[in-house]
């Protein structure tokens, strides 16, 4: 059964994998990279904390395709967020449809009420929301007003490209038992029967699954969440390895 360690121990656990000569890298959640990257998360600080303690120890950082996938689909949610945020805005210069900026307003508003009741909610629209706002908008210009494509044109082109590059930047790699370089960080093979497995046991989202399965099939001793389901998820299996979570997580456990 893997063990729940609180970012507060996380030195001391270092110390202790030190002595037991293990692989020196962790895998990190969706949740850590997003953190990590955006200041308004409540967590951020105290992602940025955890990631300089294992860049002081050496250890290599690594992302699933699965979070990497989710981590860019945030980065694209955040930039159209703040780019319709910006259109509504009294001294913005964008030509848009009245039912647009209405649709917008609505949004806007629930969203921050949305916030305001939940503090682990980030004010950024979900998916279902940006469509609403995207099929109000004609896809090209009419009558002077911008269209859909501009927008993306104006804020989106070259961002997620930039925003994968950071992470890479950032020290991030993407694990893979196919990549030469990493054939000695795995045991196993990462098969999609193993993810299965967990997810049917726990009832944890697939995503999640997929990093605990990647940790399991992998020489690495521990994975890095902000999730409760992952931290769950390790308590539930006989086999699954370590869990670091911020102190707050811990408590609950």
């Amino acid at each position: 059964m893997g063990r729940i360690i609180p970012f507060s121990d996380l030195k001391k656990y270092l110390a202790n994998l030190k002595k037991a000569d293990a692989p020196r890298g962790t895998i990190l959640d969706t949740n850590v990279l997003i953190s990590s990257s955006y200041e308004p998360s409540p967590d951020s600080e105290d992602v940025s904390k955890v990631l300089d303690i294992l860049g002081d120890e050496g250890y290599r950082l690594f992302a699933t395709v699965n979070t990497r996938s989710e981590y860019l689909e945030f980065q694209r949610r955040l930039i159209l967020t703040e780019a319709l945020f910006d259109s509504i805005d009294e001294f913005s210069e964008l030509k848009i449809a009245t039912r647009v900026r209405a649709k917008i307003q609505t949004l806007k508003g629930s969203l921050k009420t949305s916030v305001s009741s939940d503090p682990d909610r980030l004010e950024v629209f979900n998916e279902v929301q940006l469509k609403k706002i995207k099929r109000e908008f004609s896809a090209g210009p009419h009558s002077g007003q911008k269209g859909w494509l501009e927008i993306c044109d104006a804020y989106l082109k070259n961002q997620i490209a930039f925003a994968d590059q950071d992470l890479f930047d950032r020290g991030v790699e993407y694990i893979s038992p196919n990549d030469p370089l990493q054939a000695k960080l795995f045991d196993k093979n990462i098969d999609w029967p193993d993810a299965i497995n967990l997810c049917e046991k726990t009832g944890t989202a697939f995503s999640d699954s997929m990093i605990l399965n990647a940790l399991k099939s992998s020489k690495l001793f521990f994975v890095v969440t902000l999730d409760f389901d992952i931290g769950y998820a390790a308590l539930s299996d006989p086999n699954m390895k370590d869990v670091v979570v911020p102190d707050r997580l811990y408590k609950e456990f």
